[in-house]
């Protein structure tokens, strides 16, 4: 019995740890496609000026 809640705990810690440090940087990265602070509305500041 000791043993099942061992193996249950240990796989729950892996499961959480391969979710955090590989799932979700892989599809994280997918979804950041602007290259603006702002989501992709403005380029430079308030005004777009051309400078980047």
């Amino acid at each position: 019995m000791q043993t099942i809640l061992v193996l249950i705990t240990f796989c729950l810690a892996t499961g959480y740890l391969l979710r955090k440090f590989v799932w979700n940087p892989i599809f994280e990265g997918r979804q950041k496609t602007s290259k603006t602070l702002d989501g992709g509305k403005t380029k430079c500041g308030k005004k777009d000026c051309g400078c980047h």
